[in-house]
């Protein structure tokens, strides 16, 4: 036997071409044929002796039912052109065989293999024409099957505590263009992820809580997806700075019009494929001084300014480590915060790292999670060592626990 129900999709392939040159096609017509609707077993055919003869011809291998929806199909063994469809999620292919082994094929690469349940439960992550295979025993089937499913849109989650990240996802767009609108005053840009696509829409820390509309189109179609900023607190801080340290770095005109010229041109870049997977690190190793979204007064200035990430009280010259793979956008000294590294980790989200004494890692670098970028420092706008460590979505500073707690994407 060639063919045994543990065999790799590609050894099931070979297997149907091995198959059709070893055995002389039957004479039937190659398309698949209606059954009645609501049919599980293939309609039997028998044969009548031959005249004169006392043996009865081979009987033809039997049909392989395949039912979308309320239509059954009845599948010829060997090759068939009849092409059949899928336009409903609520209705996906079921197979009536006793345990077959079942492949799927895109362009000569196999995308799922398993029984006629896993089939029946099957997405793919595109919709086109597929070329299933099927082996019953002896018997093998091949025939094409065009997944035409509609636009699909949704969000992991309709709720998220202000400062937090949601995530939207879409797939059988077909090319559609994809509009967002919120009340978030942000337009996230969709990206291939897997076998969808993926959004990231940052809530500012400065949102109000409440219910916010969320409308996607997709062509003409439409999805309303509200969802829920839930409200936070954020600690109030009061802290002291030497006043020649804030006039040297946060009060100085050539600081801001140094970041403003270098960084707030990288925030709107994306890179359009995600690098990192799981859980993010902590990037060193120490108490958290201040908590992100802090809201502090500085040198008893009665206009508070917002922290947009954490302070992490480490040793000076510890090391500092990528919290996730990414690609490096900047690395550098500012006059505003000193040794600073950027990291781009796809789709928009980015690590940022503040105060560092010195760097590893220059522009355009590739890092792996947990490589050392740099090491802790007190350098910029700082009253001490530590790492100042945030996250953004572009332009908008996120809560940085969120990933390392496994949260995001």
């Amino acid at each position: 036997m060639c063919l045994q129900n543990r065999l790799t999709a590609a050894a099931l392939a070979a297997c149907l071409l091995l198959a059709g040159c070893a055995r002389q096609q039957p004479p039937a017509s190659s398309g698949a044929s209606p059954a009645s609707a609501g049919s599980s077993q293939p309609a039997a055919s028998s044969s009548q002796p031959a005249s004169g003869a006392g043996t009865s011809a081979a009987q033809p291998a039997p049909a392989l039912v395949v039912q979308i929806g309320q239509q059954a199909w009845e599948i010829p063994a060997g090759v068939s052109q009849q092409e059949l469809e899928v336009t409903d999620p609520a209705a996906l292919p079921q197979v009536a065989a006793d345990s077959p082994l079942i492949a799927l094929q895109l362009e000569g690469e196999t995308v799922f293999q398993g029984s006629p349940q896993e089939l029946a439960a099957f997405q793919p992550a595109q919709n086109g024409l597929y070329r299933c295979l099927a082996r019953v025993g002896e018997t093998s089937y091949d025939f094409p099957l065009r997944y035409a499913l509609p636009p699909q849109v949704w969000l992991e989650t309709s709720s998220a505590p202000i400062g937090d990240v949601l995530t939207l996802h879409a797939r059988y767009v077909d090319g559609l263009e994809l509009t967002v609108e919120s009340g978030l005053n942000f337009s996230p840009r969709f990206f291939p992820d897997g076998d969808r696509l993926t959004a990231l829409l940052p809530i500012r820390y400065t949102t109000a809580p409440g219910e916010y509309p969320l409308t996607v189109r997709a062509g003409e179609q439409v999805f309303t997806l509200p969802f829920t900023a839930a409200d936070r607190e954020f600690e109030v801080q009061h802290l002291v700075v030497d006043q020649s340290t804030v006039e040297d770095t946060a009060g100085s005109a050539a600081a801001n019009a140094e970041w403003n010229q270098l960084i707030e041109p990288l925030k709107p870049e994306s890179d359009p494929q995600r690098y990192w997977e799981g859980p993010f690190l902590m990037p060193a190793q120490g108490p958290i001084t201040t908590e992100f979204g802090c809201i502090r007064y500085t040198n008893n200035d009665p206009t508070p300014s917002r922290h947009g990430g954490i302070d992490i009280a480490a040793g000076e010259d510890d090391p500092v480590y990528a919290t996730a793979a990414g690609r490096v956008q900047f690395a550098g000294f500012l006059q505003l915060t000193g040794y600073t590294v950027v990291l781009e980790h796809g789709l928009g989200l980015k690590s940022w790292y503040y105060h560092m004494n010195g760097l590893n890692v220059a522009a355009g670098d590739r890092v792996e999670q947990g490589q050392q970028i740099g090491r802790v420092g007190s350098t910029g706008f700082s009253t001490g060592p530590h790492l100042h460590f945030a996250l953004s979505v572009n332009q908008v500073f996120v809560n940085p626990w969120t990933p390392m707690e496994g949260a995001a994407g």
